[in-house]
């Protein structure tokens, strides 16, 4: 009983908007702990948030479940197909599927957009590998047909898809009433096996266009991936020249600071060449103003020298 009121919160909870979960969560695991089941209140503790393409995966199951029918029925069919090498049923099925998960994307995107949490180009490429994994893989499809995914799908061709972890509550348990109030997948697939053998060229006409739509879709979706990988180069371009731009700068700026500071010393050293040249000048004007009066000395020492000379000549003749 505990796995069914676990499934149970499960339900509850991936129904609600992402904003309402945690609350809406830790009341359900209170009221589990009060009603004397700890280990139930743990495991509905432990129920993580759906990530944005699984909540609106969720949401496409709850809300628009005769087109997930559809989806279910054609990928049982595709499966068929595979196994038998039926290339012309694989090309057929693979139009239709073309066409309907075109109609489930854009449903997803109504959907988000009126619960105010309108989806990137990224979530819708992950809504769309979930459907599309739930096409390739029968237990993808009962898990995708839970309503209960914490995250979203991925196929690798017709490999059985990864789904540890992919489901809340039990997996393997009942989708609850919505599948229970549809009618047999035997019942719709023997209505769509009729159609299928009631196909005019007008319609096989209609499988090639689309075809080439898939085509021309899918080179859309390269050209795409291309101009936004284009885009996160010139971004991470853009990101270097800026800090390139910044390094050159901070050079620039002390550059200008190594300048200004040599003018500082050029002046301070003119000021003080102009000081030593005056100082040289006044010395020179000295120097030769000391040679001035030092040949004046020299002639009055001449002079006295003659003087001594002519008194002692005259001291000799009185003597």
């Amino acid at each position: 009983m505990a796995t069914d009121a676990l499934t149970a919160a499960a339900d509850e909870l991936y129904a609600l908007v992402p904003e309402e979960f945690t609350a809406v969560r830790n009341a359900l695991a209170k009221d589990a702990r009060a009603a004397g089941d700890r280990a139930l209140g743990d495991r509905i503790g432990e129920l993580k948030k759906p990530s944005p393409a699984a909540w609106i995966a969720n949401q496409l199951v709850r809300r628009h479940p005769d087109d997930l029918d559809e989806l279910h029925d054609l990928g049982e069919e595709l499966r068929e197909a595979q196994a038998a090498g039926d290339g012309r049923a694989l090309t057929r099925i693979g139009g239709e599927r073309r066409r309907l998960l075109t109609a489930l994307l854009q449903q997803a995107i109504e959907l988000a957009d009126a619960a105010d949490r309108s989806p990137s180009r990224a979530v819708l490429d992950e809504v769309e590998q979930t459907l599309i994994a739930a096409t390739v893989d029968e237990a993808a499809s009962q898990a995708l047909d839970t309503g209960r995914l914490v995250r979203s799908l991925q196929a690798v061709g017709f490999e059985p898809v990864e789904l540890d972890g992919a489901v809340a509550g039990e997996a393997s348990a009942a989708p609850s009433k919505r599948r229970a109030e549809r009618p047999a997948r035997s019942d719709r697939r023997t209505v769509r096996a009729g159609a299928a053998k009631s196909v005019d060229e007008g319609e096989r006409r209609a499988a090639r266009e689309q075809a080439e739509q898939d085509a021309q879709d899918e080179r859309i979706r390269a050209a795409r991936r291309q101009a936004e990988a284009d885009l996160r180069d010139a971004r991470d371009r853009a990101e270097a020249a800026q800090r390139a731009l910044a390094d050159a700068e901070d050079q620039l700026q002390a550059a200008e600071w190594n300048a200004d500071e040599l003018r500082d010393e050029r002046h301070d050293l003119e000021a003080r060449l102009k000081e030593l040249r005056a100082e040289i000048a006044e010395a020179e004007r000295d120097e030769r103003e000391a040679e001035r009066v030092r040949a004046k000395a020299a002639v009055a020492v001449d002079r006295a020298r003659g003087d001594v000379e002519a008194a002692e000549a005259a001291l000799a003749e009185l003597e």
